[in-house]
């Protein structure tokens, strides 16, 4: 893999992992264009994209997530407590319903991981599955703004959502926060929900293919291309991020489907 195509698909990685288009997809669709599969070792590249997007959360969260640490360290020493803080403290049962919504996309996951990893080379099927996203972002439009709060029924349906956002070319942050405002959840807390509950299944992923890594290697010439690939999925991932949070504030969220019908309809007429 060339410099070039490292930059272009970290680019793609960078801003699709958070904006509700589909990074998987839009990987598979570049993948094809750029025949990337045939000049590098996919699975280290996946690899540090992967960790630099998941750096950009821990960044553009980190106070959150420092406090969600801190909170659930207190109630870890202190067991018999659980139930009186689910109840009475709102950060701890926000960390108690995340844990409970990464649970239908982690079990699916291990599950059909070779099903849906056959889907990562038919970017057809990808394309069909961004016209969904499409339409489930149009269709934010017109639900009506709420101010509830997440339970733990919410949570689950989210968490449903995210596993249907395994099939390349479904938006997990699409899915996850269409679904939370379709339930009337208000737009900053989807977000934040959205994304801090992805990172341990971002963490599990990245430890999946770091382990098929060690079977296949890596050369000393690669090295360059995976330090462009982490740098730039970072950066670019950390200024999608922000961006997508104001334009949740600002109502536009709908507005990515048009991209994704663009899309889809250009990588059907290609493959």
């Amino acid at each position: 893999m060339s410099p070039l195509s490292a930059a272009i698909l970290a680019i793609v990685q960078g801003l699709t992992e958070f904006l509700p288009v589909s990074s998987s997809g839009h990987l598979v669709l570049g993948e094809a264009l750029l025949g990337y599969h045939a000049l590098g070792n996919s699975i280290a590249f996946e690899l540090v994209v992967h960790l630099g997007t998941f750096l950009a959360v821990l960044v553009v969260f980190w106070k959150d997530i420092i406090n969600l640490i801190q909170i659930f360290a207190v109630i870890l020493v202190q067991p018999g407590k659980w139930k009186t803080e689910y109840y009475h403290n709102t950060e701890f049962r926000f960390t108690i319903m995340m844990l409970v919504a990464m649970l239908p996309a982690g079990i699916v996951g291990l599950l059909l991981r070779d099903q849906i990893s056959e889907l990562f080379s038919k970017p057809f099927m990808v394309s069909i599955a961004l016209l969904f996203t499409g339409s489930m972002l149009l269709s934010t439009r017109f639900f009506a703004k709420s101010n509830k709060t997440i339970d733990m029924k919410k949570a689950l349906l989210i968490g449903l959502a995210q596993a249907l956002a395994l099939i390349p070319g479904i938006s997990r942050s699409g899915s996850t926060i269409s679904m939370a405002l379709a339930l009337g959840i208000k737009q900053e807390q989807a977000a934040r929900f959205s994304f801090i509950m992805v990172l341990p299944l971002i963490i599990a992923a990245t430890g999946l293919e770091f382990i098929d890594l060690l079977k296949v290697g890596i050369s000393a010439d690669e090295v360059s291309i995976l330090v462009i690939g982490l740098i730039i999925s970072f950066v670019v991932g950390m200024l999608s991020l922000k961006w997508l949070l104001q334009l949740l504030k600002g109502g536009k969220f709908h507005y990515f489907a048009w991209y994704c019908f663009s899309v889809a309809i250009i990588g059907l007429f290609l493959f």
